[in-house]
């Protein structure tokens, strides 16, 4: 793993335990909405769109026969298809909370969700990030084992290696939005049952 990718693992995790310490501060209602506008034009963004066409591109690259890559690898696939997934709660749970699509299109007749039920996407942001973390820390290890195998297995062992790479690149990022968003959620959801 290069020393560019760990800092900015570093980085998005000293994010996550500022936002998660931030969460539950009272902002007023203007604030909320004013980030939640910051919030949706960095949800619209190119660099946004660009990751998610990066996603759906990702397949699953072939067993390599290097047990600790493509343990690696697995683990890498689940995490891509867990932000898939987030990726398609994050909307709906913005949806149900404010009442409209990040589009701005007004729909009066969902049932907002619980602070229970945005905690515990949270959790499953959070917990993702610190996964990604984990596998990004072993990369070096997994890439030095490669050295070991034939010269017949190499190249699928390297296309494994840079799937992995792939996904451990566009997670932090996405993850990272999609976490703010949900905490944005969340401050909207306590703000509005406490008036």
């Amino acid at each position: 793993m290069s020393s560019k990718m760990f800092y900015k693992i570093v980085l998005s995790l000293s994010l996550i335990l500022v936002m998660q310490q931030n969460t539950f501060a009272q902002k007023t209602k203007e604030e909320l909405n004013a980030e939640r506008e910051v919030l949706k034009a960095e949800m619209k963004s190119k660099e946004a769109e660009e990751r998610k066409v990066k996603f759906e591109k990702l397949t699953m690259p072939a067993s390599c026969g290097l047990a600790s890559l493509d343990g690696l690898s697995a683990n890498t696939g689940g995490m891509l298809v867990s932000m898939k997934e987030i990726n398609s709660l994050v909307p709906e749970m913005y949806k149900r909370t404010i009442g409209e699509s990040n589009d701005g299109i007004t729909d009066v007749t969902v049932k907002k969700p619980s602070v229970e039920e945005l905690l515990q996407l949270m959790t499953l942001i959070t917990t993702q990030l610190t996964s990604v973390t984990t596998a990004a820390a072993s990369i070096s290890s997994v890439s030095s084992d490669i050295s070991t195998l034939s010269l017949l297995q190499i190249p699928k062992a390297k296309k494994s290696l840079a799937f992995t790479k792939d996904v451990l690149s566009l997670l932090p990022a996405e993850l990272n939005l999609n976490l703010k968003v949900v905490n944005n959620l969340i401050a909207t959801l306590k703000s509005s049952n406490n008036n």
